[in-house]
């Protein structure tokens, strides 16, 4: 069985809910977009860094410890059974994606780097190691609620970080 992996302390799945709140809202139930998008039900994805714990054997294979991708959170918006498409699999595809460096994180896709089985749609970002996409709207919508849902968490990580006792106590080492 394999250990869960460690991810960092202040991207959390509550953090995460709120970031996907903020966007849905924005973009899905303000009057200034809500008219313009076609649909309003979509996918949101996060992935974040993840890497095995191992600080209890003071790291044995120090400096081997790659990155992962995890899934942070997931979220379903509107009625699935109206789905004219698998939105949720398409986010998790544009997700692998950007995490592979397989997609630029601009609108349109890379066709050398498409695997068979890979989406051709776009609509995400990968920003500050992190990788949030959406599925469901137009790809610009999708790209705007990505980007919402990972600036709001940048924000909300540091507002976190800004706030925990251990870190206005000077502590060399997080725990």
């Amino acid at each position: 069985m394999t250990k869960p992996l460690l991810t960092p302390k202040y991207l959390t799945k509550k953090i995460a809910q709120q970031a996907v709140e903020v966007a849905v809202y924005a973009v899905l139930r303000t009057a200034p977009l809500m008219h313009k998008v076609k649909r309003y039900h979509c996918h949101i994805v996060i992935l974040v860094p993840g890497m095995e714990d191992a600080r209890e054997a003071d790291y044995p294979d120090w400096p081997n410890y790659p990155l992962q991708p995890v899934s942070l959170y997931e979220r379903s918006i509107g009625d699935m059974g109206a789905w004219e498409h698998q939105y949720d699999n398409i986010a998790r595809c544009k997700a692998l994606q950007l995490w592979t460096d397989r997609n630029d994180d601009r609108t349109s896709p890379i066709p050398h780097l498409l695997f068979s089985g890979d989406t051709p749609y776009w609509g995400g970002v990968k920003r500050r190691g992190m990788v949030v996409t959406c599925s469901g709207v137009q790809p610009w919508f999708d790209k705007l609620i990505s980007g919402i849902v990972a600036d709001t968490i940048v924000a909300l990580a540091h507002d976190a970080y800004e706030n925990d006792p251990e870190v206005k106590q000077g502590v060399d080492f997080l725990s």
